[in-house]
């Protein structure tokens, strides 16, 4: 039943979102001028195209898209329906009968109402049994060991692993112990259970044992998953499916390595600075008239980071530290070697000396990078990317460095929006390296708007 529910689950909240946006917008715009409801009670049926749209292009399945591939169908979606209700208006020569500025508001209300509301739905209802499909896991135990980690530590995915089918014994994990089926018990729950996943883990089998496997259980469940544990291993890369004369294939595609792409992705980043700066100013004055009041010195400082193609350069940012810091870095240091050891790790403290009162709290809510604005508008950085990091840092990135390299470094980042500091080292750099490998403005998009939740919930911040 879970497919069921998922898909009833969402499309409800599909259908009460788009029309009580309407209906709001409506009632707001109603207040300050008289808007006849008759007229627009007759468009109310074209909304339910939104949820036909968003079936057609399989947003209402038990596993869910990659949020920013979702948020992209989510927005067609959207556009797809007010351009019916405006071609509706143009060809029965109402527009004088209805108020343009209702429909364009309710259109951009309902392209960030939808999906901030799927996402609240499905983070609540990942929470309770029979959310996500049943899922059984096909392969050797410490291959499928990751992948039940990752399904159990992340509900929200939407698949719930049961057991592991395999011709060795059950396997323990972080989170207890799955049970082993038999051939005749997977029989007998795939009957039982049509909603139910087959997943495989390739390396398991060999090539004909594979083909074997996998259509046999084409026979027995509707759908099956072929994965590679060393894609779960690293996780750096979105595949697309691909046919090339009949063989079946995936296509990895690297969309900030494309000087298009870029070029994209850099005129993005002009207006949205552009724009935001007149907001931005103000407070940005007000935040250096308090570093000013509380300590002695700049209101800014420059620090020198990498950026695209290796060049150094220096990045602005408030000043959250006394004139005196290094000083007590190393006296703190000195002091502790718990605090060493912490220091060697990250390159961080979570109680750190150095920090002022109004410094702290500026890290707590990020608003000390506001002033690179700056180095976005300069061309050293973009509004999303890749965290900047210092020459210290590159030998812990590796043969990820010349990957890094490859892109201008972000104010905000996937890092940011996935735990920020409470992530170990090599979790940040496979964050970035995600990042990099699977750019796109909807990506870019996403990443924004989970910012600011983040920076409001000062979740990872210290």
């Amino acid at each position: 039943m879970s497919r069921h529910i998922v898909a009833l689950t969402l499309l409800l909240t599909d259908i009460a979102v788009i029309v009580g946006t309407a209906v709001i917008v409506w009632f707001l715009r109603h207040l300050f001028g008289h808007l006849d409801p008759t007229h627009y009670l007759r468009l109310l049926p074209f909304l339910l195209l939104f949820p036909a749209a968003s079936f057609a292009m399989g947003l209402y399945q038990s596993v869910p898209l990659p949020p920013p591939c979702e948020l992209k169908r989510l927005s067609l979606a959207t556009c797809c329906t007010y351009l019916a209700i405006a071609i509706f208006i143009f060809f029965t020569r109402g527009g004088e009968l209805y108020s343009r500025l209702t429909f364009a508001l309710a259109g951009l209300v309902s392209l960030v109402a939808v999906p901030v509301a799927r996402h609240l739905v499905r983070q609540r209802m990942a929470r309770h049994r029979g959310w996500a499909a049943p899922a059984l896991l096909f392969g050797k135990p410490h291959h499928v060991q990751p992948l039940a980690h990752i399904l159990l530590s992340s509900p929200s995915l939407g698949l719930e692993p049961v057991a592991i089918v395999s011709a060795e014994h059950s396997t323990c994990h972080d989170f207890g112990c799955l049970p082993a089926f038999d051939a005749e018990t997977t029989r007998q729950y795939a009957a039982g259970h049509p909603e139910a996943y087959a997943i495989v883990v390739m390396e398991s089998y060999d090539e004909a044992d594979r083909a074997h496997l996998v259509e046999h259980l084409s026979r027995l469940f509707c759908s099956v998953i072929l994965l590679r544990s060393s894609t779960m291993s690293t996780g750096n890369i979105w595949l697309s499916p691909i046919e090339i004369g009949g063989l079946p294939g995936l296509m990895v595609r690297q969309n900030l390595l494309d000087p298009r792409r870029l070029t994209v992705k850099r005129t993005l980043d002009l207006i949205a600075t552009a724009l935001a700066l007149p907001l931005v100013l103000p407070v940005m004055a007000v935040i250096a008239l308090c570093i000013r009041l509380e300590t002695p010195g700049p209101a800014f400082f420059w620090q020198q980071r990498i950026g695209r193609e290796g060049r150094h350069f220096d990045i602005l940012k408030f000043r959250t530290m006394h004139n005196d810091a290094a000083a007590r870095l190393a006296e703190c240091l000195e002091q502790s070697p718990e605090l060493q050891a912490e220091w060697r790790r990250d390159h961080k403290l979570r109680c750190d000396p150095r920090v002022t009162r109004v410094g702290a709290f500026l890290r707590k809510t990020s608003l000390d990078e506001l002033p690179q604005l700056w180095n976005v508008l300069r061309g050293d950085m973009s509004l999303v990317g890749p965290r900047p990091i210092v020459d210290s840092e590159v030998q812990r990135y590796d043969a990820a460095f010349a990957t890094y390299t490859r892109v201008r470094p972000g104010i905000t980042g996937l890092w940011q929006v996935s735990g920020r500091n409470d992530l170990s080292y090599p979790e940040r750099v496979q964050r970035d390296m995600y990042y990099i490998s699977n750019w796109s403005v909807w990506f870019d998009i996403w990443i924004i708007a989970r910012t600011i939740p983040v920076v409001l919930h000062r979740d990872g911040a210290y």
